[in-house]
Order: C-alpha cells, then sequence, then structure tokens
C-alpha cells in the first residue's frame, strides 16, 4: 500500500484511527476482517505520518504472506500428535490459529475440546509448535499443570528444548516492544 492508498483507506474507513490518551508514544496496527485497525497517541495526526503507516501495513501483509499451515492443516498436524502420544479416544474438536493472543502461545476449552494457537507461532520450528500442541492436547486430559500432566507433556521427547526455544521467542518480543514503548 502507497501514501496515497493509504489516505485513501483512511478516508473511506478500510483503516480505522483509534485514539487513545493512554498511549503516547507507539502506534499499533492489526486486521480485523478486511479493515485495519490503527492505534495511536491522543495528538497522532496521520496524515503527517503515512509513509509510517504504509511501511508498517507493508510489514504487516508480507508476514501473512508467509507460508502458514491452515486451520485444516493445523488440525490435522495435532491430531496425528493426538494419535502418536496419547491414543485414548480424546481428540480436539476444533484446532485454529488466532490473532488475538499476544501472550499465550495458545490455549485450550478441555470442555468444547477446542485448542486456539496463537499465529505469532507461525514461523516457530515444526518441533517447537508441535511442543505447544501436544502441551494443549495434554490439556484435553488435564486442565491444570500439575505433576501429572507435566508427565503427559513429557511424551514428547523435544518438550524441554521447545521450553527453552519458547523462553527466548518470548523474551525477544518483549525487548522489541520495550525498544519500541
Amino acid at each position: 500500500m502507497d501514501v496515497t492508498e493509504v489516505l485513501a483507506a483512511i478516508d473511506d474507513g478500510t483503516i480505522v484511527v483509534r485514539r487513545s490518551a493512554r498511549r503516547r508514544k507507539t502506534i499499533s496496527l492489526k486486521r480485523e476482517g478486511e479493515k485495519w485497525l490503527l492505534a495511536v497517541p491522543q495528538r497522532f495526526q496521520p496524515e503527517r505520518n503515512v509513509e509510517s503507516i504504509a511501511a508498517l501495513i507493508a510489514r504487516m501483509e508480507r508476514r501473512a504472506v508467509r507460508a502458514s499451515p491452515g486451520d485444516e492443516e493445523l488440525l490435522a498436524r495435532a491430531l496425528t500428535l493426538n494419535t502418536r502420544y496419547f491414543d485414548d479416544g480424546i481428540e480436539p474438536v476444533s484446532v485454529v490459529w488466532v490473532s488475538n493472543q499476544n501472550t499465550r502461545f495458545a490455549s485450550t476449552t478441555s470442555a468444547r475440546r477446542t485448542i486456539r494457537v496463537s499465529s505469532r507461532l507461525s514461523a516457530v520450528p515444526g518441533w517447537v509448535l508441535d511442543a505447544v500442541l501436544v502441551h494443549e492436547l495434554a490439556h484435553l486430559r488435564r486442565p491444570d499443570h500439575s505433576p501429572a500432566f507435566h508427565a503427559l507433556t513429557a511424551r514428547y521427547p523435544h518438550t524441554q528444548k521447545a521450553d527453552v526455544f519458547l523462553e527466548g521467542f518470548s523474551y525477544g518480543e518483549g525487548a522489541q516492544k520495550r525498544e519500541q514503548g
């Protein structure tokens, strides 16, 4: 999206500008359906910062284009892992990517047998994603983080290595946020 397209998108409501009195310096952008939601400080003037907005949109669009498995592939991957490490008749009903989990890697609703995986993980190595899926699959059996739960997650041989990777991943995301904020 170039500068003129950004201005047109702001005018026609494709880019929705949300002002916040609490936000001081940073801007953030996220996709919601066909619209972009641009969160800005109260005094931010989009017209004077069109290049920054265009660059942010371009970066977000490049990330979206990166190959990541769709929900069907994610469910198939989870079912394969479920059979390999549990095979007890308990299966997830759905496993989907979500873009609204910014602090968790994934979450499970045991009663509904649904798993949601943060789209932030779409670029991690497969063995890390598998560890997250096994963790969530274990929650279908144990909704806590008890020793029995950890015994279930330990069935996946790369659990500890993935935990270290995810700790570094979280630290990197936090450092990036601190740098921007």
